[in-house]
């Protein structure tokens, strides 16, 4: 894996993934979009659909190991989040789910009414791609991928080089017996990385397989 691909982010419509609880509800961490949200992403939009099939039970060793990429953590230019927003889940109606489950409707994040707070539009991330230059391979100068819950949010991949340091998901070096030093645990799936060169990213997660 010895291409390294400088990335710009930029948000195209808002998301949100369940990360912090919040009263009523749940929040998304503004500051980042993480390393396997990228890698799958990708994988949607290129055609590698067996890296993230529905159809097997999960597995992100697995699914990582059919990629042709490893990627850093997207860490924001200004972290931002929109006022909570309120979402209605109909499980009578649209559901159709039995009464043993519409019974316990009001628990968790099955009651009918919670809020998320989602990021914004045009927020900026910055990171960076380790292994095929996807720009290059397809001669395309930006790809859009989805991302958060449902994969109702929307993010251009655009080319960035002036990326000289990035930040890895120390939990994703476990997947592949890997041990790094964490310098901010934010939840169990994110654990970051000081911020280190390219280069050394780039031979760290050579490793990764």
């Amino acid at each position: 894996m010895s291409t390294i691909v400088g990335l710009r982010a930029t948000t195209l419509t808002p998301f949100a993934y369940h990360s912090l609880a919040v009263k009523g509800g749940t929040a998304t961490l503004p500051e980042l979009i993480s390393d396997n949200a990228l890698c799958f992403g990708l994988a949607a939009v290129l055609g590698h659909v067996r890296a993230w099939s529905a159809l097997p039970a999960k597995d992100y060793q697995r699914d990582l190991r059919a990629m042709p990429w490893r990627s850093s953590v997207l860490m924001a230019d200004e972290p931002r989040l929109l006022p909570p927003l309120a979402r209605r889940l109909n499980l009578e109606e649209e559901g159709g789910f039995p009464k043993k489950l519409r019974d316990v409707a009001n628990k968790g994040n099955l009651k009918q009414f919670w809020t998320t707070q989602e990021v914004p539009p045009a927020s900026v991330f910055r990171g960076a791609l380790f292994g095929i230059d996807p720009f290059a391979e397809t001669g395309l100068d930006a790809f859009v991928i989805r991302v958060g819950l449902h994969r109702n949010g929307m993010v251009k991949l655009e080319r960035d080089d002036q990326i000289r340091t990035v930040r890895l998901n120390a939990w994703t070096a476990m997947l592949f017996e890997r041990t790094l030093s964490v310098q901010r645990f934010l939840i169990y799936p994110l654990q970051l990385t000081a911020s280190m060169p390219l280069d050394e990213a780039a031979q760290e997660v050579a490793q990764w397989n």
